[in-house]
């Protein structure tokens, strides 16, 4: 699944192919292309029930030192999908990961933000599946498919959904807890100076936010268009659209949600935003 304008598709796919040659080639410089200086990875390890956030260049660090060590491990890419909305978009990347110590299938969500006419990874979450060296080989030989869009886990992400959406008809900052996970980002980058934000969003802030809405009369139009989920890991997409005293702004979040002991949180809030004065 590829939705989005094609020259900003075929631009993701390069920023993408960086990700891929860095990993088979342990080039630094093609990491520190695809990914923005100041990108997250958030990951939640069932197995461990260890919850894990931190800066992707520590990460890479971690993976330069292992491969060094290891120079027999191989991966297996595959660009699954990418959904693309202005300046934001967001891909799903299967790696098949051929390690004689910890042979593994894992799905990165990646987030994307548009800085000029470059496509860089602001935020990396996703889902692992450990394997035995058969299982790898059989996944590798045949291309085998993995399934994704479980019923009842879109089921309960569109909850999760749905009660950040209430949080903002009611001004209600208990939804807001309840939907987003207490490190969450927020992501966004000023068109015209192509500054990036990359915040913690405080409970404190989000009730800052609730208020003034509340203060201002703000009204939303809100749709859930599209979510892509794969064990314990999706991204959804969500278009806001907001009538404020001075105009109309239209918001599409691309959200990260892990599953965290049982329960749909948002990791990651990245948005492409446009405003409409009014007359």
């Amino acid at each position: 699944m590829f939705i989005g304008e094609n020259e900003e598709i075929e631009e993701i796919e390069k920023t993408i192919q960086w990700y891929d040659e860095a990993f088979n080639e342990w080039n630094i410089e093609k990491l520190t292309k695809a990914f923005h200086y100041d990108s997250m990875v958030y990951w939640f390890i069932p197995e461990d029930d260890r919850f894990y956030k931190g800066s992707c260049y520590r990460w890479i660090i971690g993976f330069l030192e292992n491969q060094k060590d290891n120079p027999e491990i191989n991966y297996y890419v595959n660009v699954e999908s990418i959904y693309q909305t202005g300046s934001v978009a967001y891909s799903r990347v299967r790696f098949l990961i051929d390690d004689p110590d910890d042979p593994r299938d894992t799905t990165d969500y990646l987030t994307l933000m548009k800085f000029g006419e470059d496509w860089q990874v602001v935020n990396k979450s996703g889902h692992t599946i450990p394997l035995s060296a058969e299982e790898l080989l059989e996944r590798v030989m045949n291309d085998t498919e993995i399934p994704c869009n479980d019923s009842g886990e879109i089921k309960a992400i569109e909850t999760a959904l749905k009660t950040y959406a209430d949080a903002f008809h009611e001004w209600d900052l208990e939804k807001i807890k309840t939907t987003f996970h207490p490190d969450m980002r927020f992501n966004s980058v000023d068109k015209e100076t192509e500054e990036f934000k990359n915040q913690f969003r405080s409970y404190p802030v989000w009730n800052e936010i609730l208020t003034n809405h509340r203060a201002d009369g703000i009204k939303f139009e809100i749709e859930v268009k599209h979510i892509d989920q794969r064990g314990t890991a999706a991204v959804a997409v969500m278009y806001w659209k907001a009538f404020t005293p001075k105009g109309i702004s239209h918001t599409t979040d691309f959200l990260t949600l892990l599953k965290v002991n049982g329960k749909w949180v948002v990791v990651n809030k990245s948005c492409d935003f446009d405003f409409e004065e009014k007359n």
